[in-house]
């Protein structure tokens, strides 16, 4: 989905009540949130948001000079290094070793490599935003929404299984680090 971010408008402040949504559409989808809420929301910190001139109509979320999220459509989908910093944000779902390269080269995830020796199939719903883990690794490598259940995917292990929406090396990881 991040190829390439040079149609990033200029960034805007968000208002008292954008923050105050932003933060209400967090504890909505991730019920893990609440105990780090104020971490990643400091009192007085500086929010801005940068909306992405594209079709996907995306908008990305930086606190102080940290990126946190970006929203895309009616989902708030945290970027991965507040995944990284915090790892029970998201479900787990872990792909075999030979899923890895492929997903960091910017593949969704196949339901063979969550059903297969060194894959990891947690329960989640269909639309359910997901941490994508490698088979023997620590952090994770990809963000993406549920194609299907968890239930479904294991009845019939074919096809699409999560759609990657950020991963290790895109667009949005390298703007982290400028």
């Amino acid at each position: 989905m991040f190829k390439k971010l040079e149609d990033l408008a200029k960034p805007t402040l968000l208002s008292k009540t954008g923050v105050k949504e932003l933060k209400q559409s967090f504890n909505d989808q991730y019920p893990f949130f609440k105990e780090i809420e104020d971490e990643v929301f400091p009192k007085k910190a500086n929010i801005q948001s940068f909306k992405l001139r594209s079709e996907y109509k995306v908008e990305i979320v930086q606190v102080d000079k940290d990126y946190i999220c970006f929203t895309k459509e009616d989902l708030v989908i945290p970027h991965l290094k507040l995944v990284h910093k915090f790892p029970d944000l998201l479900i787990k779902q872990q792909v075999d070793a030979g899923a890895i390269k492929h997903i960091l080269s910017g593949s969704d995830v196949l339901a063979p490599g969550l059903i297969s020796q060194g894959g990891l199939l947690n329960p989640a719903k269909k639309g359910q935003v997901v941490g994508i883990y490698g088979e023997g690794k620590e952090n994770a490598m990809g963000i993406g929404i549920m194609t299907a259940n968890s239930d479904d995917i294991k009845k019939d292990p074919k096809g699409h299984a999560i759609q990657l929406i950020h991963h290790l090396g895109d667009a949005l990881w390298q703007l982290s680090f400028k």
